[in-house]
């Protein structure tokens, strides 16, 4: 029994690091989990990423609680987003076979660095920038349009791409998008963590304790985002996206310039 006890440890802390990732920035599945997972739990890359997806439920479940008996969740702006980007993922998956891997993620690494620059200085964006009422609902569609894809071809959903469109094009504040950002992700975790469990790319073992620090951190993170002024979350949720943008283009940048 005792050479498990290191996997549980570990299960537990990247259980927690995910939670409150979610919780706290609405961040935490594959930006996170899947680094710790395959670096510090060892795992392959399809285990790590089909572990992650299964992590991402329960901290997203945990965190869309918290943020819903807060009233920061929005039903209807969840539904409009999670419908078609449930339809879209394992078609923009399927195509995304044919398409390179590092340009797509060094690109997508450029928009959301952008995104998170948009995110801190949304004060100084011109009052014509948030879609009017008439608008919202294909708006909405469009999100999970963009969400789908994202997730299909980049492997990466929620925060880097919810979030920051609920913020800037709905003008929402940054809890009530956190919160959105959180709900809008579980159907297609959900959806996600059973094709990975049935195909065998989960680590079992490692659920429970993964479980466990995913439930605790996502309600630490969540209510400590809860708790801090709008202003200072949104600042820190964007800087967060510039980190995490510039990392993925400079990272596959190498990348790619290693296969030249």
């Amino acid at each position: 029994m005792q050479p498990q006890r290191p996997s549980w440890l570990k299960g537990l802390g990247i259980g927690f690091v995910a939670g409150f990732g979610g919780g706290l920035v609405s961040l935490g599945g594959g930006t996170l989990v899947i680094p710790l997972l395959m670096g510090w739990a060892g795992l392959a890359p399809l285990a790590a990423r089909g572990t992650a997806i299964t992590v991402a439920v329960f901290s997203a479940a945990t965190g869309t609680a918290v943020y819903g008996l807060r009233g920061q969740v929005d039903l209807w702006t969840v539904l409009w987003v999670a419908i078609p980007s449930m339809i879209v993922t394992p078609l923009a998956a399927a195509w995304s076979e044919r398409l390179p891997p590092d340009t797509l993620k060094r690109e997508f690494g450029a928009v959301v660095a952008v995104g998170g620059l948009l995110v801190i200085f949304r004060e100084q964006l011109p009052a014509g920038w948030v879609i009017q009422e008439p608008w919202s609902a294909p708006y909405l569609v469009g999100v999970g349009i963009v969400e789908g894809l994202v997730a299909g071809v980049v492997g990466i959903s929620g925060g880097p791409v919810l979030a920051p469109l609920f913020v800037l094009g709905l003008g929402m504040p940054q809890q009530l998008a956190q919160g959105c950002s959180l709900a809008a992700r579980l159907p297609a975790t959900l959806a996600g963590s059973w094709e990975n469990w049935r195909l065998g790319n989960v680590c079992r073992p490692l659920v429970l304790p993964l479980a466990i620090g995913a439930l605790a951190g996502a309600a630490v993170g969540s209510h400590l985002a809860l708790a801090l002024p709008e202003a200072r979350l949104r600042a820190f949720f964007g800087l967060f996206l510039v980190l995490l943008g510039l990392r993925y283009v400079l990272i596959h940048a190498r990348a790619g310039g290693g296969r030249a």
